[in-house]
Formats: structure tokens, C-alpha cells, sequence
């Protein structure tokens, strides 16, 4: 019966989508330019994916137990012994279970302040943009938008040293939550305050509390991320607001809010912007994506960049291939080799794409050619993306890596032999969903 309501509920987003207006996404050949991990290579950049996915994971979780300082708003973490917060250690045990890996995976990570549920009205009180988009809100909504915000630093707990990147973590979908539901159509135009619309107008006073905190500096890097209907919110959110620079996405809705953002803004905020969206195979989401899409399309080469970062890692039906504990789980996993931790690797950048300096040494590694092809779908044509009409060499023929079977899970008719770092770890006892009970 569990598993049936489960369906149901995801069916639901799946005609939604496809109901919604949104453009049909280019078909993908084996022509088309590689923006596009193979689950075979997943090892390569599983410790690069694997705090992300824990994170998005612990957005199912509350964090509302831990104590807060007054003062600051932020949340006072105690340390033990050896050196792990109580925040990373109520994160795993809440999503993918306790283990070295996965202690490692989110020991540099430290948890600061987030939303519960509450209703967004204005964060700051001073913003008067923020207060004229009140004003003139939807209906009223009986939530808010879940997300916690995590600092990366060499010595977290011991309350030094500057932060190289602060993470926003969105929830998705809970159970039956209407609210959550609501948001979920969001495309359709719905007259209520829902969370993208929330997010729309508290979005830089988000930015701006990080901004404040005391880690924070000129270089620090500020992303999103976020599972299903978090994952739509990770994207809106980079796409509204230009400091954050990196998403990633876990088994994301084909919505991305694009649609709410005026063109110039938009033009100006995908700049530099790059997106990951890491998604099981045959996931109940997998196939609306690759009929319907919102902006920006899938692989698309530069401004935003957008990879698409195949996992092919777990068993069951698509219902069940759309949990992010047992995901989450098989990234950490991969983390390890043999009791050892593999070597850390950031995937390629399209070289010739239009990056800072920064951007392009932060992606590292060496970087390959994708042709340009623009694809505009979604809320605008060609002519609503003027600085996506950019001209570049004609293409060359991307490079194309040794395709490679993906291992699979157990009962797979598939099965190509990997590098030992690459097979995919076992993993057990996870829970694959986390309920949280809506604020009221």
C-alpha cells in the first residue's frame, strides 16, 4: 500500500509536468556534445558529488533541536572527541547510516541556520523590494520552503578559519504535504505564495545572511543543492540570484522556475553558472526530463553549463529509484576503495565556454571542447536570450571517452567489469525516505 501511494504521488508530477507548458527538450543522439557523465565514471568524482548528496539528503531531516545563539541566529554545535560535530553526525544517521565514509564525506561541513518550514514573508526586514513582492503576493500558503545552510572549512568546530564554500540544501517532496504539492505545479501558474515564489523574493536576504557570516569571504564559493522538488528550488534559486554559482541537482523536477525570472535578470545570472544534474537511471523523473524540460536544457554547453551526471547504482521500481538515502548512499560509498579513500576529481569544463578566471580554475582538471548548438525552451524563444546567441568555432567533434556498462545493482542482466574503485559499494539499512512533519 506504501509503495502504491508512493506512485501515485509521483505520478502526479509527472503529469503535471507534462502537462505543464514547457518546450519539448532536443532529442539526444550519440552525436551530440558529451556534457554527459557516464555512471562508470561516477568513482572519479564521487568525493566532488558526495557532501552535496548528503546534504540534500539531511533536508529531510529537522534541524530545529540544536540550540541557536541569540545573537547571531546560528546554530551552536558541540564537537566530540574525535573531532565530528553532532551536526554531520545527526545528518548520516538520519539518511544513510553512520561509517567512516560517510563521516568523511561531511566532516569539513558545519550546519548554520535554515528554514523548517515556516512561511517566508519578508527576512529582512529592511528590504523594501522583498515587502512590495508581499504586498502583491498570491494566495496565502501554509508553508515555507525547507533548506539548511552548511559551511565547508578546514576546521569547522573549532569556530576558525574562512569557509571556501557555503552550501544552501533544499528539501523535495514530503509524504502527502499539500504545500509541497502546490509547488510542485508551480509552472501551471498557481495563484498561491508557493515556495518558489517565497524564494523569489527572500532570495538575496539568504545570500546576504551568508554573507554575514563570519567564515565568509571575497572568494568564498556559494551553492545550492537539492533532491526532486529541492532540486528545482536549488536551481531557481542560482538562476534569481547571481552569487550562487554551482547546483547540484539530485533527481531533479523538469521545473526550474525559470519562468518567474524577468529575461535580463536571467541573462545576467547564468553567466558563469554551472549545474549538475546527478540522477538515477530510470528514476520515476528520468523520462519527463528528456520529453519536457524548463530552462536551461540538459547539456547545454556554456552560460549556464548544465551536465548531466548518470547513476546507475540502485535497485528497485522507478518509485523507488527516486529516493535520495539509498543514492546518497551509493555516491558516499564510492568514496572508498578498499578501506582507502579515492583520490579527488572535479569533472570538465567546456573549454572556450565564457568563465572568469576564478570559475575556470576552480573547476581544474583538464577541459575538452563541447560544440555549441543553442537550445532555448522553455518560458522565451531565441529572441529572449540575446547574450545566448554568442558565436563560436564551428564545432569540432567532442572527444568521445571509452564507453563503459555501468555496473549495476544486484539482479542487473547487465554487468561490465570497472575499476575496483568504481564498483559500486553495497549498501544496506538506509532508509530511502525520511518523513518530516509540515510546520503549522
Amino acid at each position: 500500500m506504501r509503495s502504491n501511494s508512493r506512485a501515485i504521488r509521483l505520478g502526479f508530477i509527472v503529469v503535471s509536468v507534462a502537462a505543464a507548458h514547457v518546450s519539448p527538450a532536443a532529442a539526444q543522439s550519440s552525436k551530440d556534445p558529451a556534457l554527459n557523465i557516464l555512471a562508470s565514471d561516477l568513482g572519479s568524482y564521487s568525493r566532488y558529488y558526495a557532501p552535496y548528496a548528503v546534504q540534500s539528503a539531511a533536508a529531510y531531516l529537522s534541524f530545529n533541536d540544536f540550540p541557536v545563539d541569540k545573537k547571531t541566529g546560528l546554530a551552536l554545535i558541540k564537537v566530540d572527541d574525535d573531532g565530528y560535530g553532532e551536526d554531520t553526525k545527526f545528518a548520516i544517521r538520519g539518511t544513510i547510516g553512520d561509517s567512516v565514509p560517510a563521516r568523511e564525506a561531511i566532516r569539513e561541513w558545519q550546519y548554520q541556520f535554515g528554514n523548517d518550514g515556516a512561511p517566508l514573508k519578508c527576512i529582512d526586514d529592511s528590504d523594501s523590494a522583498c515587502k512590495a513582492a508581499f504586498e502583491k503576493r498570491g494566495w496565502e500558503f501554509g508553508s515555507g520552503p525547507r533548506y539548511h545552510v552548511w559551511a565547508h572549512k578546514s576546521f569547522p568546530q573549532a569556530g576558525r578559519g574562512a569557509c571556501s564554500e557555503v552550501s544552501i540544501a533544499f528539501q523535495g517532496t514530503v509524504g502527502y504535504d499539500r504545500w509541497d504539492w502546490t509547488s510542485n505545479a508551480s509552472r501551471f501558474g498557481t495563484p498561491y505564495d508557493d515556495y518558489y515564489h517565497q524564494l523569489q523574493r527572500n532570495i538575496n536576504a539568504i545570500v546576504n545572511k551568508i554573507r554575514g557570516l563570519d567564515c565568509y569571504q571575497r572568494s568564498t564559493r556559494i551553492v545550492s543543492t537539492g533532491h526532486s522538488l529541492g532540486a528545482g528550488l536549488a536551481q531557481f534559486v542560482a538562476l534569481a540570484n547571481k552569487r550562487i554559482r554551482r547546483v547540484f541537482a539530485f533527481d531533479p523536477s523538469p521545473v526550474t522556475g525559470a519562468h518567474l525570472i524577468d529575461a535580463r535578470t536571467l541573462r545576467a545570472n547564468v553567466q558563469g553558472l554551472t549545474i549538475d544534474r546527478i540522477a538515477q537511471y530510470g528514476e520515476a523523473l528520468w523520462w519527463p526530463r528528456y520529453v519536457v524540460e524548463e530552462y536551461p536544457p540538459n547539456r547545454f554547453p556554456c552560460n549556464p553549463i548544465v551536465r548531466t551526471v548518470n547513476v546507475d547504482a540502485v535497485r528497485g521500481g522507478p518509485v523507488d529509484l527516486h529516493m535520495i538515502n539509498p543514492l546518497a548512499g551509493r555516491i558516499v560509498g564510492l568514496t572508498y576503495d578498499r578501506g582507502r579513500q579515492v583520490t579527488y576529481g572535479e569533472p570538465d569544463i567546456p573549454a572556450k565556454c565564457n568563465l572568469t578566471n576564478d570559475e575556470i580554475a576552480s573547476a581544474g582538471a583538464q577541459r575538452q571542447f563541447a560544440s555549441f548548438k543553442p537550445n532555448y525552451v522553455g518560458n522565451g524563444d531565441q529572441a529572449s536570450y540575446p547574450d545566448l546567441q554568442q558565436t563560436a568555432e564551428k564545432p569540432r567533434q567532442a572527444r568521445v571517452r571509452g564507453t563503459v556498462m555501468a555496473s549495476r545493482g544486484q539482479g542487473s542482466k547487465r554487468i561490465a567489469a570497472t575499476e575496483p574503485y568504481k564498483q559500486v559499494a553495497q549498501f544496506d539499512g538506509a532508509r530511502s525516505f525520511v518523513p518530516l512533519t509540515p510546520a503549522q
